[in-house]
Order: C-alpha cells, then structure tokens, then sequence
C-alpha cells in the first residue's frame, strides 16, 4: 500500500464551470477545464507515479485567488476526475472521505490522498489529516 500522495495543483475550476451546452443539447468539456486538466495532469506526472486501488480518503485545501464568493465543494468533482484521469487513484468511487478547506495563503491547491488499510478500521483515528 502506497503512503500518503501529497500534491500541489493549479485551483480547480468550479463544477459549474466544468461542462458547456452546445447547439442540439450536446454537452462538452469547457476550454477552461481542458486547459486545467493539462496544467495539472503535467504537474501531476511531475509530483508521483504511485497510485492508489482501493479505498482512500481525500483531503482538499484550496487558497481564495481573490475575495469573490466560491462554494468549496465545487473544486471536488474537477479534482477527483483528474486523478482518475492520471491514474492517481482507480476510481472515485473508493473515497470514503473528503476532507476540504479554504486556506488563508499557500499554493493554490493541495491535494492529498491518504490509502486506508484492507481490513476496516475506524479510519479517523489512523489517518494524520493536517494542513498543507
């Protein structure tokens, strides 16, 4: 089983800014979402090669880029697909936890993924979730 995968990521676009309608109801990637995925997948490939194939819990601590109003929770789908995408993880459906927060300063996203044992634990209690 892996340890813990640290990573230091662009700010993930907002689930509401992930997909775009075209003509005839055709839904597609946003230019925006395309360009993240890239910038992040190279940054990716830079920080691990290890990967993650069972259950794990996920921690998220995102930097505001400016004082606007953002709803946390919607930098989760983004990140999830792109580690999925690399291969950091197999699936999301293995997370069992997320943890996330806003920074007050830092990178723009931290992103870490701590592997849970096979036999079931009271995780919460083993996992040594901290800031950055």
């Amino acid at each position: 089983m892996p340890t813990m995968i640290r990573l230091e990521l662009p700010l993930a676009p907002s689930a509401n800014a992930i997909w775009r309608q075209g003509k005839g109801g055709r839904v597609y990637k946003s230019t925006k979402y395309k360009e993240w995925l890239e910038e992040a997948g190279w940054m990716v490939r830079q920080q691990t090669k290890e990967s993650v194939t069972a259950d794990y819990i996920l921690q998220v601590t995102a930097t505001r880029p400016d004082k606007r109003r953002r709803d946390l929770d919607n930098l989760l789908k983004a990140t999830n697909d792109l580690l999925v995408k690399m291969n950091v993880i197999e699936d999301d459906n293995f997370c069992r936890a997320i943890v996330a927060e806003w920074a007050d300063a830092g990178p723009p996203m931290v992103v870490k993924i701590f592997p849970l044992p096979e036999q079931e634990t009271d995780w919460w209690t083993e996992i040594p979730i901290t800031r950055n």
